[in-house]
């Protein structure tokens, strides 16, 4: 592996590098270790790609800032570097790379690509709210908007949604979630402005309200069919979609990647626009470890799969599928001759057959596509199949183990850790903060399609504060929820198996620390649940610490509760095969 300093070939601190990284990247394809000096670079959208990016606002084209095309062994060292991008773009993309590392960087954007605003004066119907405009670039146009200058000559428009941070804990501000919808605004004058509509009791001078613009539209990092590749030492102090999105690769590490807001620059709360983590149809091992998160407007981790319903059955060997989610579709690799796929009927959730791939075909829009499997399907699916939205599709071979240790989850918007794969799942060592569930064990083919059954799940040894489960968002029953999508659960026939809790910490403000749906194989042994004076009991629908609903062979025991509790330990619905103890 050569060594190559940037710099002697004209990488300067101080100046718009993007074509000439680019350049040199193409130059030493394979085998060299890229090393930047330390300083400020800034990158602008010279070049245009399509990608078609999971769970992302469907784009002809995607613009990139970095971009590493088919490398090899190679490494790409900022060296603590700054980088600085302009307007929705793509920070970096990995591209059927082998064997490569970025690591080194803050990324960031001079002209954020989210905004925030301080609570002035509360009313029955209002909230006024300072914009910083020297961090926040924004006008008040004639159609009663805000507008917000991302750079590039854009400007994006203030969407409906925002999130309220208590300025004193830097936590989601508790039971607020995403009460928050502003029907009208006006100026007040010195960056004040009054938000009228529909607004929450729960309100304090000072707080930071996060106001989402812009689409999502880019990741801040983007690898798809790439195989060992490493995001280390990066902090992300911005990002217009996802933060980091993999999808159909094959050994994916992050580590010592974060999440933050740039305090520096004014910014109080925010990090990101959506997601912090997706990775989406992967192969391998998915490894996340010494990773933070606060401010983020959605998940920081989601791991799972893409689910796709069968429209139409061509003949004995050939089906036509349907990619459900609008932001999820039009995807070059979701299926390859010799993949295994995996039958899903809808109702229950049951698998009912397996296939090998030998043809995947998409149609002229994003829409559709064909696959043709290696021998004629038996009888049985095929008649399934017969009746459209009757079966799913899911590509057993386009799953993942993950292992997610020693992170730090603060406060964001929503869940902490969202998973669905079949493969082995360790969640080990982390402190979470978040505002709704921390771990979500999802899957699904009916909602989100945000597919993958899991078989053997580990979660030990974390550290659950009393901040996780304050607001209410989709899914979030307990600070750990086991929740896939059942429409007709069957008790015998249970969709998630064999999830073992052991010897995690919870301080929970007399909320459910596990609620658990469709699950077998359930183990809750030797975890302490302390009774945090934070607040009383939030969730007026849950009747026990432990929910468990249609599950079977279900173990608790050895389990601490500290302090006095005002829900049973206990709330259980059809569920058979029991051993709880007392």
């Amino acid at each position: 592996m050569i060594r190559i300093d940037c710099k002697e070939y004209g990488i300067l601190p101080e100046t718009d590098v993007t074509i000439a990284l680019d350049r040199l990247l193409q130059r030493f394809p394979r085998d060299a270790h890229f090393v930047l000096e330390r300083g400020n670079y800034y990158f602008t959208p010279k070049f245009t790609h399509d990608y078609r990016l999971s769970n992302t606002d469907v784009l002809p084209q995607r613009k990139l800032g970095i971009r590493l095309r088919e490398m090899e062994n190679v490494i790409l060292d900022f060296n603590g570097s700054h980088l600085y991008f302009e307007g929705q773009m793509q920070a970096i993309t990995l591209d059927h790379c082998k064997n490569v590392t970025v690591k080194n960087a803050v990324i960031d954007w001079k002209k954020p690509l989210v905004a925030e605003g301080i609570v002035r004066n509360i009313g029955d119907d209002f909230v006024d709210l300072y914009v910083d405009p020297a961090a926040f670039p924004h006008e008040l146009r004639d159609d009663g908007a805000l507008y917000f200058d991302i750079g590039n000559d854009e400007w994006r428009k203030m969407g409906q949604g925002s999130i309220q941070f208590d300025v004193n804990t830097r936590t989601v501000r508790r039971d607020t979630g995403d009460s928050f919808r502003f029907s009208r605004i006006e100026a007040l004058g010195d960056s004040v402005y009054r938000m009228r509509g529909r607004i929450s009791q729960n309100l304090a001078v000072g707080n930071i309200f996060v106001l989402r613009h812009n689409a999502r539209e880019h990741a801040g990092a983007f690898c798809e069919k790439c195989k060992n590749v490493t995001l280390e030492d990066l902090t992300f102090h911005s990002c217009g979609g996802l933060g980091c999105l993999a999808q159909f690769n094959e050994d994916v590490t992050f580590r010592r990647v974060h999440f933050l807001p740039n305090r520096a620059a004014g910014r109080l709360i925010v990090s990101g626009r959506d997601d912090g983590m997706h990775v989406t149809c992967n192969r391998g091992t998915v490894t996340i470890e010494e990773c933070s998160f606060l401010g983020l407007m959605d998940d920081p981790i989601n791991v799972h799969g893409c689910c796709v319903t069968v429209a139409e059955v061509i003949n004995a060997r050939t089906l036509r599928c349907k990619y459900e989610h609008p932001q999820a579709c039009g995807f070059l690799y979701w299926a390859e001759a010799g993949d295994r796929l995996g039958f899903i009927e809808r109702k229950h959730m049951t698998a009912v057959g397996q296939a090998t791939v030998s043809e995947y075909a998409l149609s002229d829009t994003y829409e559709y596509f064909t696959v043709t499997f290696d021998s004629d399907l038996p009888d049985h699916l095929l008649q399934a199949a017969s009746d459209p939205k009757a079966l799913a599709l899911d590509n057993l071979s386009n799953t993942a183990a993950f292992v997610c240790r020693n992170n730090r989850f603060g406060s964001c918007r929503a869940r902490g850790v969202l998973v669905s794969t079949p493969k082995p799942v360790r969640i080990t060592g982390n402190l979470f903060a978040s505002s709704g569930a921390a771990i979500l064990v999802a899957g699904d083919s009916n909602y989100w399609f945000e597919s993958g059954e899991c078989h053997d799940v580990e979660i030990a040894d974390n550290v659950f504060t009393d901040a996780c489960l304050t607001s209410d968002y989709q899914f979030c029953h307990g600070i750990i929820s086991v929740c896939p999508v059942v429409p007709e659960p069957v008790t015998d026939l249970p969709y998630h198996k064999n999830i073992r809790i052991h010897h995690n910490r919870f301080d929970t403000a007399d909320t459910p620390v596990l609620y658990a749906y469709s699950t077998g194989g359930l183990t809750l042994e030797q975890n302490t649940i302390f009774r945090s004076p934070a607040a009383e009991c939030r969730k007026p629908e849950a009747k026990g610490l432990i929910r468990l609903d249609h599950c079977r062979d279900v173990k608790a025991s050895d389990n601490r509760f500290v302090g006095e509790f005002t829900l049973p330990t206990y709330e259980i619905k059809d569920s058979t095969a029991l051993n709880l103890e007392s």
